[in-house]
């Protein structure tokens, strides 16, 4: 159906690798937020960022660039700068035992997903097959990005902490991200990458998020995902509670000194979203326009 949102979509754009609707006027269009309050000394800030979006569309302006300039320690849900992280990804990313799922999709699917991989990447599901579900989707919605050059936000935070000298740290593990996708039925999984490869809506329903996202209206990203049921039954993993186990370590970071703290724009909105939940604690928490 249309407003079922694709689960492993939602993954790439706002994961990296919400669900009391609460309305929210047009003066809380921002991705950028500034953190004040609560005893602070100096102002932190906190961005939402899209994890795929083509180079011509990559949003970054004066408000981004300055709060950056102001942040002490840059925050992703990641540390990619910890070298044991590619370790980690690439040991978490592929099947228990190198087993190969590819009889596990439905047969139509596994057809066209298996003529997509090798048309793409020159090998099918024979040889990807031992890859866990949401690598092959990555893969996929790599080359179903209707741009050959794909920008992402974390690389450019980091690249900006590196010529900054400035420390990036991660919300969360590897592998706990990655767990994530342990905890849902693997046919639910497969059965989304089949969808994507063989139909349009997918690719309707990012093009729908992207321009959302360009118009920094995180209330309206955050209602195409909770249209869809499937996401509804697992927001607990999704979001929920990877928002409340954020809530203390950033409260440490900015805290300690201001900073940078970028997570997917699908965690800012929503009485259980990132915004919330700090105001909750009792911090001042503004768009910045």
């Amino acid at each position: 159906m249309k407003n079922q949102f694709r689960l492993l979509i939602y993954f790439q754009l706002f994961l990296f690798l919400p669900f009391f609707l609460c309305a929210q006027g047009s003066e809380e269009k921002s991705l950028l937020w500034k953190i004040s309050g609560n005893g602070l000394e100096k102002e932190s800030y906190l961005f939402g960022t899209i994890h795929l979006i083509c180079e011509d569309q990559f949003k970054m302006d004066e408000r981004i660039l300055k709060a950056l300039s102001k942040s002490k320690k840059i925050a992703l849900e990641i540390d990619l700068t910890d070298p044991n992280v590619m370790m980690d990804m690439q040991r978490l990313s592929v099947n228990k035992d190198f087993a190969n799922i590819k009889d596990e999709f439905d047969p139509e699917h596994q057809i066209a997903v298996d003529a997509f991989l090798k048309e793409s990447f020159g090998v099918g599901l024979e040889q990807m097959g031992i890859m866990k579900p949401f690598v092959i989707s990555s893969m996929i919605m790599t080359k179903m990005m209707p741009c050959e050059q794909i920008s992402g936000y974390e690389m450019f935070f980091i690249q900006k902490a590196q010529e900054e000298k400035i420390p990036v740290v991660g919300l969360e593990t590897v592998a706990s991200q990655i767990g994530i996708f342990d905890q849902i039925p693997i046919k639910e999984q497969l059965d989304d990458i089949g969808k994507l490869v063989t139909n349009n809506e997918g690719m309707e329903e990012l093009t729908a998020m992207v321009k959302a996202y360009l118009e920094e209206d995180i209330e309206q990203l955050y209602q195409m995902i909770a249209s869809s049921e499937l996401f509804k039954e697992y927001k607990g993993i999704f979001l929920d509670d990877r928002n409340k186990s954020w809530i203390p370590i950033i409260e440490d970071l900015v805290k300690e000194q201001p900073t940078f703290i970028a997570v997917g724009s699908g965690h800012l909105a929503s009485e259980t979203g990132v915004i919330q939940l700090l105001r909750n604690t009792g911090y001042t928490i503004e768009p910045i326009k």
